[in-house]
């Protein structure tokens, strides 16, 4: 039997084996790794959410979710992260996950939106606009500093000096000590007495904290997600095998 040798080719052969054993694998853990990160921002993370959050924007862990890709060649030190970053620097919702996810006291909840503060009055939608506090807090009046003989003429008041299109905040509590904020509609004088039209868009309580329950969303979406990286990785190498045939 003879054996026919191309010096060349066995050359060249011999040349993308060296180059395979020095980033191959590294580029095939590299990939199953950044596979593994992004499946959990484009799928089993927006699955997970939907199962424990009410979707009032249903792009809000899509769209406020980023991946650091794994880089480099040091397998030791290779890793890909996947997480939440507010786009604007300062969104609390983004903020507030931490909590939703280990559980914890979520702060800075002395207002929270009603059903009549929502888009279509619905408590699936978003506060519409001109309804969010950053928009009117400046034209809110405490009915609790206006002067008068009862709760009814200090609100009475407090809707005067407001005008229609203002917002109040009521004297009077519930069991639970929360106040109502509510939008003034309109004011009129009828048989001599003043009645106001208003709408509850908000209930009020200074220093409130919300304890939600752990529901370690996040976690289970990258334990599923991490199960398919043997798959992930076989797939990559058999990449960098095929590339030297």
């Amino acid at each position: 039997m003879q054996l026919n040798i191309n010096t060349n080719e066995l050359v060249r052969f011999t040349a993308k084996l060296e180059r395979i054993n020095r980033s191959a694998l590294p580029v095939a853990v590299r990939s199953a790794l950044n596979k593994a990160a992004f499946d959990v921002k484009g799928n089993t993370m927006p699955a997970g959410a939907k199962e424990v959050f009410i979707q009032r924007k249903p792009t809000f862990f899509k769209a406020n979710s980023k991946v650091a890709p794994a880089t480099g060649f040091s397998i030791e030190s290779m890793k890909a992260t996947v997480g939440f970053l507010p786009k604007s620097g300062n969104d609390k919702s983004v903020d507030d996950l931490k909590q939703q996810e280990e559980g914890g006291a979520i702060h800075g909840r002395s207002f929270i939106p009603l059903a009549k503060a929502r888009t279509g009055g619905s408590w699936n939608r978003n506060v519409k606009a001109g309804a969010r506090i950053s928009d009117i807090r400046k034209r809110i009046v405490d009915a609790n500093k206006a002067s008068g003989a009862s709760d009814k003429e200090k609100y009475i008041k407090s809707a005067i000096h407001a005008g229609k299109g203002g917002f109040v905040i009521g004297t009077g509590k519930n069991s639970k000590g929360n106040r109502t904020l509510f939008s003034i509609r309109s004011i009129i004088r009828k048989k001599g007495m003043t009645i106001v039209n208003s709408v509850a868009l908000f209930s009020v309580k200074g220093g409130r904290e919300v304890r939600p329950g752990a529901t370690h969303f996040m976690e289970k979406a990258s334990l599923k997600s991490a199960r398919g990286m043997d798959q992930y990785f076989i797939n990559e190498a058999k990449k960098q095998i095929d590339k030297i045939r």
